[in-house]
């Protein structure tokens, strides 16, 4: 984990309500970022205390810069919406658990909703290099809600999904999931938590699978316990033991 500021190389409006900002990393060790891990964000205002966990949409090691894309949730998130480039902002990471890549996959699922979609490119891109097969399935309210389509598509086979059908096919991923025969070895999953909970009743026993979770986060270092989870081995902490876990671990009662 380390602590430093970060130039603003880019920040744009990609989507309703959802931006992309490039960050130039001169002091971090990009090395050390994992597809899966997320960065803390202090918000410079006096106002927010708490930072703002933003997972990581892509790592450019040559260039030295990490990419997020953010929804504007919040007065935090919609201040940073209005920055520009050359301002900086304080980040604090990597901080949590990546995906676990495995070896063995010939080929994966990866499936996201909403925000849940970023961690996945880079995680995508990865097992690209190591010749892994990769579907898509990416889930959306609306057609202005969609973005990075073209590049998961550079990844191989995407499947859009919308709720009010307006883009893609209506309906959630598990419409689809329900209707298309997909093969794969290993499902990567991020979104909301009913998304995954039903990921999970689908697959749990049946495939290898990892699924990141979304929460509330205070600290994300996982010293205020602020972020639990029921897990069958007890209660674990989503920023510090998480985001990601296996199917099968998390209980959803």
């Amino acid at each position: 984990m380390q602590q430093c500021q970060m130039q603003i190389v880019e920040n744009m409006r990609i989507a309703r309500d959802t931006y992309r900002m490039s960050l130039r990393a001169n002091e971090l060790d990009l090395s050390l970022f994992t597809p899966g891990c997320f960065i803390n964000i202090k918000i410079d205002d006096s106002a927010y205390l708490l930072r703002r966990p933003i997972s990581l949409y892509e790592i450019d090691l040559a260039a030295k810069l990490v990419r997020i894309i953010y929804k504007v949730l919040g007065k935090g998130t919609e201040l940073m919406s209005k920055m520009a480039a050359g301002e900086e902002l304080n980040i604090l990471g990597p901080l949590g658990s990546g995906f676990p890549i495995q070896n063995d996959s010939q080929s994966v699922l990866l499936a996201g909703g909403g925000v849940g979609v970023p961690p996945l490119y880079e995680l995508g891109k990865r097992l690209q290099e190591r010749g892994v097969t990769i579907t898509s399935v990416l889930g959306f309210q609306d057609a202005d809600s969609v973005y990075a389509i073209k590049e998961f598509e550079t990844l191989g086979q995407v499947f859009v999904s919308t709720i009010d059908g307006s883009f893609g096919q209506k309906g959630t991923i598990i419409d689809i999931l329900n209707k298309q025969e997909i093969e794969f070895d290993t499902l990567y999953s991020c979104g909301p938590a009913g998304m995954l909970k039903a990921l999970d009743e689908k697959y749990q026993g049946k495939k290898e699978g990892y699924l990141s979770f979304e929460e509330r986060m205070a600290c994300g270092i996982g010293a205020c316990y602020g972020c639990m989870v029921n897990t069958k081995a007890g209660l674990k902490r989503v920023c510090k033991d998480g985001p990601v876990f296996a199917l099968g671990e998390v209980s959803y009662e």
